[in-house]
């Protein structure tokens, strides 16, 4: 027997960071995008390995997601269509779903799967809402944090284009530097506010590039590169990376064909099974 399932890749435009003892009540605050890109997992019930196809990476935080489930004597293949630490929340997509499918291969609800991948990415740190938004879809409104927390989703049809315009950002090094957390926190509160207020797209993108030049997570080229894509129409960074995220036009695209560059849609869906296969 086999499953498929897919998680869609997840993008942050600001957030606040929300941290507990109870790793199941921590998280963040903010929103986000789900795009139609994102990670593919194939799950048997034979073997214990895990392979991973499309990009490079070792898959601990599935490994570890795998551990909180308690299940062994599984064979895991994992195609992510983007790259990682590059903003995409793609330890968070490919843990989801790897986890989906083992939990509907052998029985179990959803909410362990989403509770598994969770707790994992908040112990590796190396995401805090990825999980659960990407369970979700849409653009999603976190409005408060953790596994339980409030989300609200905002369904929208718009093709969008991302683009890597600079090295990989490790999330873990920025969720242990205390000044910039402190920033973090108090400019995403500000934004999250003030996008409950209009909950457009186009406010969203407005409101994600003021949180990257605030916080100074745009170091002064992304700022440069930004700023000319502002000319051009509605973009920001995708946290955490040196990526960007854009509504789509022939004039952005063609602003953006010198840099390696993805066309998608948001994806409203959110993470899901694909099929199952019997011997």
């Amino acid at each position: 027997m086999k499953t498929i399932a897919f998680a869609p890749s997840h993008i942050t435009g600001f957030f606040e960071i929300c941290y507990h003892d109870d790793y199941k009540k921590a998280g963040s605050r903010g929103a986000g995008i789900n795009i139609s890109l994102g990670s593919y997992a194939e799950v048997g019930k034979k073997g214990n390995s895990i392979f991973l196809e499309g990009n490079i990476g070792k898959g601990e935080v599935t490994l570890k997601a795998l551990q909180n489930l308690g299940l062994a004597g599984i064979n895991v293949k994992i195609k992510n269509e983007l790259p990682l630490s590059q903003g995409f929340g793609v330890s968070a997509s490919s843990t989801l779903a790897t986890l989906l499918a083992v939990c509907h291969m052998f029985n179990l609800p959803e909410k362990k799967a989403v509770e598994a991948s969770h707790l994992a990415e908040v112990e590796m740190k190396t995401g805090l809402g990825d999980v659960v938004a990407s369970y979700i879809g849409g653009i999603e409104i976190r409005k408060e944090p953790g596994i339980e927390g409030k989300i609200e989703k905002i369904e929208c049809r718009k093709k969008l284009i991302v683009a890597i315009v600079g090295k990989k950002i490790e999330t873990k090094n920025i969720l242990k530097n205390e000044k910039m957390v402190e920033r973090i926190n108090d400019t995403g509160k500000v934004c999250l506010k003030e996008f409950l207020k209009d909950k457009s797209l186009e406010n969203f993108f407005d409101l994600s590039l003021k949180f990257s030049f605030e916080t100074g997570i745009a170091d002064k080229n992304m700022q440069r590169i930004l700023n000319e894509a502002n000319k051009v129409g509605k973009a920001t960074m995708c946290m955490l990376g040196n990526a960007i995220i854009a509504i789509y036009s022939k004039e952005m695209k063609k602003f953006l064909s010198s840099y390696q560059h993805y066309e998608c849609f948001i994806d409203n869906e959110g993470a899901r099974i694909l099929a199952t296969f019997f011997p």
